[in-house]
């Protein structure tokens, strides 16, 4: 396919519009690299400095993105997570109008050491569920999650993870309990080869790192979780509430 030569508009912009419309057609994937410049130029005939204006003009719109040395990927859309919200993850994502799923990594009833047992309020020693998963959004991955629960409030939870990508709704379904909710802190870390497995990433890039230790109604202590995503795929906002609110 050619460019019109003939055409008012010039070639760069005929160029970036065939590209959006790639993306949008699916053509090109979130995350997905860009042919080289010069088979571009080669597919539509047009040079490369005309290639490389319409990439320029893309990664400043934020449809694409660079790497030195790697060349052009489009961009992943970034998904929000409200900070301060105690939905779970298959809720947040229901809403949003996407498919939430889990894979299980390992499912194991732990004893607690000292610092479960100070975060649970519980004896060292005394059970504790470690359950560790990928979490995907329309079957992309998305987090990796280590959680504990505190079986004393939710004996043989473990039997039932397998019922719902939502702990939470297993809570409530199983053991009328429901977080009400929680403290979190976030920090920045990088990928080590674990991380990079699941994630498909390279060695070293930015994560973010939540740490959340979730409560009920009677402020029990039922769930700490620590949470891995990658930073360029999701954007974490503050709702502060109404305006005029203190």
């Amino acid at each position: 396919m050619k460019l019109n030569v003939s055409s008012q508009s010039p070639l760069y912009l005929q160029l970036k519009q065939i590209i959006k419309e790639d993306i949008q057609k699916g053509v090109y994937q979130p995350g997905q690299k860009l042919p080289p410049e010069a088979e571009i130029g080669s597919t539509y005939g047009v040079s490369r400095i005309t290639v490389r204006r319409a990439i320029t003009d893309l990664v400043e719109e934020g449809v694409l993105h660079s790497q030195q040395g790697k060349g052009s990927y489009v961009r992943e859309l970034k998904e929000k997570r409200e900070l301060i919200s105690v939905g779970s993850f298959s809720d947040m994502t229901t809403a949003s109008g996407k498919t939430p799923s889990a894979q299980i990594l390992s499912n194991r009833v732990i004893p607690a050491d000292e610092k479960l047992a100070e975060t649970f309020r519980i004896k060292p020693g005394d059970p504790v569920l470690k359950l560790q998963r990928l979490l995907f959004i329309d079957n992309q991955p998305f987090i990796i999650e280590v959680s504990y629960f505190h079986l004393g409030l939710m004996p043989e939870f473990e039997k039932f993870i397998g019922e719902s990508p939502s702990t939470y709704q297993i809570m409530k379904n199983r053991y009328d309990i429901e977080p009400t909710y929680s403290e979190k802190t976030l920090e920045v870390i990088l990928a080590t080869e674990f991380e990079c497995n699941l994630f498909h990433c390279d060695r070293g890039t930015p994560l973010y790192q939540l740490d959340k230790i979730t409560y009920d109604n009677q402020d029990r202590r039922l769930h700490y979780s620590q949470s891995i995503y990658v930073a360029s795929k999701v954007i974490f906002t503050i709702n502060t509430g109404k305006r005029g609110q203190d």
